[in-house]
């Protein structure tokens, strides 16, 4: 499990101005992924399509596994908790993502009203998977692929452009019945697992640099230590314990590249009151000492 991803992410795509971002996704030597891709559990209130260019991948959407095959095409809906996999290391996927605000009018005429507001409020909501061979593949696919190709590259006059064919993609969806209640599409206790999944891994992401008790969490999610060890390990596969300090490691790992901090210092900020144990767990979860894991980082990186 890697904790780095599992919580609310607060990466920025694209600009304010601008919010629509195109991006590849490499494996292989001299890639960030050089073995297999790999992000995991997150959320944001964007919207994110995929495009599966090559190779296979296991997703995670609402604690649901989906097997993508090259075709495939994904929708991730604002707050959908997700996680991705490359199941074999040769890879590629194209990402399209957008904040659909930007799809609002100020005019509420029919469209606006129907199909555009409850899209933006999530009332409605994307289908998560479109296979090859659905029924409106070949008609949503030209779309999204020139979505994703004119947000990558960004030709003069780009963001208009993604803009209107955004308004096309979601008005097309509509017009073939593919926009979903969203309602329908979680029932009530998986609503509250993920809600109280969320609670738990953006509490210890906030609070990782400080001693945080069994007892502390159960509180966020209102339930006692046992209830909490028990849910916890049924999603993660992992204790909460065990899981802080994977968590913990991580904040070390970006201390260890970006500062020159003593090993010390990092192990405190980090929430570990003793640097012994903190070099054995660092060890047990990286696979070297913390000093050994600054000294790679310092060496030059191949460019993608």
């Amino acid at each position: 499990m890697h904790p780095d991803s599992s919580l609310k992410e607060n990466v920025t795509h694209g600009t304010i101005r601008k919010p629509i971002t195109g991006i590849h996704f490499y494996t292989g030597p001299e890639t960030p992924y050089p073995e297999y891709f790999f992000v995991g559990r997150h959320w944001h209130h964007t919207i994110e399509i995929l495009y599966i260019a090559k190779g296979s991948f296991l997703l995670e959407i609402n604690l649901e596994e989906y097997s993508l095959q090259e075709g495939d095409i994904c929708f991730l809906n604002g707050e959908d908790l997700h996680q991705i996999t490359g199941k074999v290391r040769d890879t590629r996927h194209e990402v399209l993502i957008f904040d659909p605000k930007i799809l609002a009018f100020s005019y509420e005429d029919e469209f606006e009203e129907q199909v555009l507001a409850p899209f933006i409020s999530r009332r409605q909501i994307l289908p998560h998977v479109l296979r090859t061979s659905d029924v409106n593949y070949e008609i949503l696919k030209p779309v999204i692929l020139q979505l994703m190709k004119i947000s990558y590259e960004q030709p003069s006059g780009w963001y208009v452009s993604c803009k209107l064919l955004l308004l096309r993609l979601i008005a097309s969806m509509y017009e073939h019945n593919m926009l979903l209640p969203a309602d329908e599409m979680l029932s009530a206790s998986d609503k509250l697992k993920i809600d109280r999944y969320k609670k738990l891994v953006s509490y210890m992401e906030e609070h990782y640099s400080h001693p945080v008790s069994l007892q502390e969490l159960a509180d966020v999610i209102s339930c006692n230590p046992q209830y909490l060890c028990r849910f916890f390990k049924e999603i993660t596969g992992t204790s909460p314990v065990q899981y802080l300090i994977a968590c913990r490691v991580e904040h070390a790992c970006t201390l260890l590249e970006e500062t020159t901090d003593p090993i010390l210092d990092v192990s405190m900020d980090c929430g570990f009151d003793n640097v012994s144990y903190f070099i054995r767990k660092f060890r047990q979860l990286k696979g070297c000492t913390p000093k050994e894991y600054r000294s790679r980082c310092s060496k030059p990186h191949g460019s993608i």
